[in-house]
């Protein structure tokens, strides 16, 4: 039988690094069906660099979303479109990365643009429902798409996507309140963000970080930056909790001035709070998933015009995907983690 184009397609492999259970502490090394658009309305990215998320392994220890297995993790991809439905072929060519969450469309929160907060939502591309960017090509559909503009290297841009509009959501939020001072608790990719935000808003931060490398790395670019919640200076009018440790929660809400915020952007299972102190200093807890497409578009728009600095990029090939799993698990990577598919990676070091 004659192989045709359509045929040969839905014929191709990729290399993607699979989640096989969960919970696991590994990715298998796979070849997989290579995606091609299935709605007129899809689109086919070839990947070039992919972030590495805490939630990624929060994932794959069973403490967080259980997507079913084989799975695909990879929620921070950018690249370029190299195949498109009838519907989207406006995209070909062009450098984007995503925005992560679907929803049913219809209700108040998707009509309002919080997708991410619709009440029956319907995937999560690269953490639930939607394979990822841990491989060589990603299919999600146009609607999705956020352009990448030619001056943001391939790892700025997907040190972006989720963190930075992570980030970009916690200042929004912070800002509202007309904040003198805030405290970031955790110098991770978002919380270094959220600090270079609320710098460019000329707001003062102080950031905590009790680990060396991430506090060096973010004292390194002009910011205060102490060990622990108890050398900082208290009180401030917000705090944006970026660790998801329970340990912090306390102290935290503590550092508070009366009527000031807790922003939970990372977020823990603590077992036993005491809402005392919140009702002390009428306090308000707010949370922040992720952040709506505006939020990205504008850290993108930030980052490309050098206006903010980017979390140090450690870089593995994505053959490698556990060596760098095994390097956040240890606290060893200051700033940003992104693996590259083998093939982008042969192009870059050749």
């Amino acid at each position: 039988m004659e192989t045709t184009p359509a045929t040969a397609a839905a014929q191709a492999t990729m290399q993607a690094a699979v989640a096989t259970a969960i919970p696991s502490e590994w990715l298998d090394l796979a070849q997989v069906p290579r995606p091609v658009p299935e709605a007129d309305d899809d689109v086919v990215l070839r990947v070039h660099a992919c972030g590495i998320c805490g939630t990624d392994l929060h994932v794959l220890s069973g403490q967080s979303y259980r997507p079913v297995t084989p799975f695909v993790l990879g929620h921070e991809p950018a690249g370029v479109v190299v195949d498109a439905g009838p519907a989207a072929r406006e995209w070909l060519g062009r450098r984007a990365t995503i925005t992560l969450f679907t929803g049913e469309g219809s209700c108040a929160a998707c009509r309002a643009g919080d997708e991410r907060l619709c009440p029956d939502l319907v995937s999560i591309t690269g953490v639930l429902g939607v394979w990822g960017g841990y491989a060589e090509y990603l299919r999600v559909q146009a609607r999705q798409l956020v352009e990448v503009p030619p001056s943001l290297s391939w790892d700025d841009a997907a040190s972006l996507v989720d963190g930075g509009a992570t980030a970009a959501n916690s200042v929004r939020v912070t800002l509202a309140r007309e904040p003198g001072r805030v405290l970031v608790l955790g110098a991770g990719p978002i919380g270094h963000l959220c600090a270079e935000l609320l710098r460019v808003h000329g707001v003062p931060v102080q950031a905590v970080e009790p680990n060396p490398l991430r506090r060096e790395a973010l004292r390194a670019i002009g910011h205060d930056v102490v060990d622990s919640v108890e050398a900082a200076v208290t009180p401030v009018d917000a705090v944006i909790d970026c660790t998801g440790a329970p340990s912090v929660l306390m102290p935290g809400l503590h550092a508070l001035a009366p009527h000031g915020a807790y922003v939970l952007a990372g977020y823990a299972r603590v077992p036993d709070v005491d809402f005392a102190i919140v009702s002390r200093k009428e306090a308000e807890i707010r949370g922040v998933r992720s952040g709506r497409r505006e939020d990205l578009e504008s850290i993108i728009t930030l980052a490309a015009a050098g206006r903010i600095q980017l979390p140090r990029i450690a870089r593995w090939p994505l053959s490698a995907a556990n060596d760098a799993l095994t390097a956040l698990r240890s606290g060893q990577v200051p700033g940003k983690a992104v693996i590259v598919p083998d093939s982008v990676w042969k192009d870059d070091t050749t």
